[in-house]
């Protein structure tokens, strides 16, 4: 085990990659009227940082990762991160119980205390919906050899009647067919998934 140290990154306004994904999916896919929203961030995760001379300080001066007039970010810290994703050949596996770790600063207004959910459900959002299950779907390019992995992270936000929500995530998101997935190439994407621990209560608009 390493440290795992995360860079999110979202859109401060809309983002027309989630919003018209979202309405393929509906409209085209099996089980898409099941999906209510959908949001999506891009994150840059590395490990061993001294040993590769990496930081997220150093991350968030680089245009090719973080923009302060396009872009919110949260910086996080998982002292049990796991290997490399990209040293494994599994796919669809689950992400760490603790991703992505515990947050070590943002540009939002958020206590630096805060529970590491508070802040990572800041920047992936919440729907404009009364009541729904949530998974979060990491993407990321095989073959990748490291030291710093780049993938797009999307959150699927799912009616609360969804039973098996791994599973119709899976569906929505790796392309198997004409009807089935949209974000995942399986021939050229990995992917790892988490399921949101609790549904979302309260209708709250998406953070921008």
């Amino acid at each position: 085990m390493s440290a795992q140290i995360t860079l999110i990154t979202v859109h401060k306004g809309v983002d027309l990659h989630a919003a018209t994904a979202l309405r393929v999916m509906q409209n085209r896919l099996a089980d898409g009227e099941r999906l209510l929203a959908l949001t999506r961030a891009e994150y840059y995760t590395f490990w061993d940082a001294d040993r590769h001379d990496l930081s997220v300080a150093k991350l968030l001066t680089m245009g090719r990762f973080y923009n302060p007039n396009k872009h919110h970010y949260g910086h996080f810290f998982l002292a049990d991160g796991g290997a490399p994703w990209f040293q494994s050949s599994s796919r669809g596996e689950l992400l760490p119980s603790r991703w992505p770790g515990v947050p070590q600063g943002s540009d939002r207004e958020v206590d630096p205390e805060v529970a590491v959910s508070d802040l990572y459900d800041l920047l992936l959002g919440r729907p404009r919906v009364p009541k729904c299950n949530a998974v979060d779907v990491c993407t990321y390019p095989l073959g990748e050899e490291g030291p710093l992995l780049a993938g797009v992270l999307w959150r699927l936000f799912m009616d609360s009647a969804t039973v098996d929500p791994i599973t119709v995530a899976s569906r929505l998101t790796v392309t198997r067919g004409g009807r089935e997935g949209l974000l995942v190439n399986p021939h050229m994407q990995g992917w790892r998934l988490a399921v949101c621990k609790k549904p979302f209560l309260h209708s709250q608009s998406v953070s921008s």
